[in-house]
């Protein structure tokens, strides 16, 4: 790998390592996560008679359920959702943003917008418009990339798929 790319590669691994949590009251940044896609949820149609389905949540946000369950709990003991069995399906599991949680919710997107005009300020709108497009078209690229590399077994390359 070339030096500039294993630079970048580290550099966009080393945001995910920023600690986001530092800055937000009382929940980690994974958790604030799980609570805003129920509230996105609830607002968008996924709600059902009781609330969002952790399967739902779970599928929107691309996680197992095992890891988006450890984050209900969390919330749950703060007190910023419900959770309820369905009386019909007893395998299905409801959860709700409570008051506090919602209270939660503004709080912390309060203090992300304040960060993020902090940050984007120092580095001036067409800066930042600039890296965004850069970051799209690398982005788009990446994903094209994959699609033409993504494995086939051998016997699905016999049937007739021609991928170089």
């Amino acid at each position: 790998m070339k030096e500039e790319q294993k630079r970048l590669f580290e550099t966009l691994h080393s945001f995910r390592k920023l600690n986001i949590s530092g800055i937000l009251p009382n929940i980690s940044h994974g958790d604030y996560g799980v609570l805003k896609m129920i509230d996105l949820c609830n607002r968008n149609c996924e709600k059902e008679q009781g609330g969002v389905k952790v399967s739902s949540i779970a599928r929107c946000m691309q996680l197992p359920v095992s890891a988006v369950s450890r984050s209900l709990r969390t919330l749950e003991e703060k007190g910023c959702i419900l959770r309820s069995v369905n009386r019909d399906d007893r395998r299905n599991i409801y959860v709700e943003v409570t008051d506090t949680g919602r209270e939660l919710l503004k709080e912390v997107e309060e203090i992300l917008s304040d960060f993020a005009d902090a940050v984007f300020g120092q580095l001036g709108e067409d800066t930042i418009e600039q890296l965004n497009q850069y970051l799209c078209r690398l982005l788009q690229t990446a994903k094209e990339e994959l699609e033409r590399r993504k494995y086939t077994s051998k016997s699905e390359q016999e049937g007739g798929d021609q991928r170089k």
